[in-house]
């Protein structure tokens, strides 16, 4: 277990300044500092499959002890942004304490201001309004595969891929309930848009063109081909992988792919074998939240 500082270490320094906030907005209080019980702490980590080659961002870090834990268990670079400057000063002086003050950083700053996109894992212990309204900025900087835990908030509207629940008995006293739930999510390649798809001649002598909305809490789209306008059929986005299945002339053609920026490609299964697509995008769909 890592041992922070002492509650009257701590005391001493918070005496120094008004009560300690995670982080405001304006004339509004996000929510009041609460350190993570170490069991959630544990758990966020592991739910996320924190490793050495992750780089860890805590938006909102209060003591630093995500961060910290990170590094010193896992191997993990991180960042912690913080508003409260005393509570950024606590959490340097305990990454030195523990070693790894090379690994842990932490700044004061707005988490709203934040840029993420060097991030690998995102953290989050925030009231719900603040984190509904970090999806937009987190959706759209970070890479494909990125992964995000929420304690106890859901990003809304984006579906979580993975909820946690349990029980801790030191949260009763905080916020009336020992239950605790944890919000995994990854962050899907960006797709939103028309793509033009190209196919072996043998397959499909027509050229396709895709036409995909992504948003938070909806993915669908259609294709034009021979002129005609064909759902596409369970669509889904995972990471850089896209799969679709698409119902053409009395045949079911199963594609699956990787996405990378621009690009997309593949295989493309049929009752006559398995053929190889590409795709580039010719218009990207303007951002709602994704």
């Amino acid at each position: 277990m890592i041992c922070f500082l002492t509650s009257a270490a701590l005391a001493a320094l918070t005496a120094l300044a008004p009560p300690a906030f995670a982080q405001e907005d304006k004339d509004n209080i996000a929510g009041p500092y609460v350190p993570t019980p170490w069991v959630i702490v544990d758990e966020m980590l592991k739910l996320a499959d924190v490793g050495e080659r992750d780089v860890l961002y805590d938006l909102g870090s209060g003591d630093g002890r995500l961060v910290i834990t990170a590094a010193k268990r896992h191997g993990a670079r991180g960042l912690g942004v913080e508003l409260q400057t005393e509570l950024v000063e606590l959490a340097r002086i305990e990454a030195r304490h523990q070693g790894v003050e090379n690994r842990a950083t932490f700044i004061a700053g707005d988490l709203f201001e934040a840029k993420v996109s060097e991030a690998s894992v995102v953290m989050l212990y925030l009231l719900p309004r603040f984190v509904t309204r970090l999806v937009p900025t987190l959706r759209a900087e970070l890479a494909p595969g990125s992964r995000i835990v929420s304690h106890d908030y859901p990003l809304s509207p984006w579906p979580p891929d993975k909820t946690l629940s349990f029980d801790v008995p030191e949260k009763e006293a905080i916020s009336g309930t020992p239950r605790t739930v944890l919000y995994f999510y990854v962050v899907p390649a960006r797709v939103g848009g028309r793509w033009a798809v190209a196919l072996p001649k043998s397959l499909l002598a027509a050229p396709l063109t895709l036409s995909i909305t992504q948003e938070p809490d909806k993915l669908f789209g259609d294709v034009l081909v021979d002129k005609q306008v064909l759902e596409l059929r369970e669509l889904a986005v995972r990471s850089d992988s896209i799969r679709f299945w698409l119902f053409h002339r009395g045949r079911m053609l199963h594609f699956q792919g990787k996405v990378s920026g621009a690009e997309m490609s593949g295989e493309v299964r049929s009752p006559a074998g398995v053929e190889r697509w590409r795709g580039h995008l010719l218009d990207s769909a303007k951002p709602q939240g994704s």
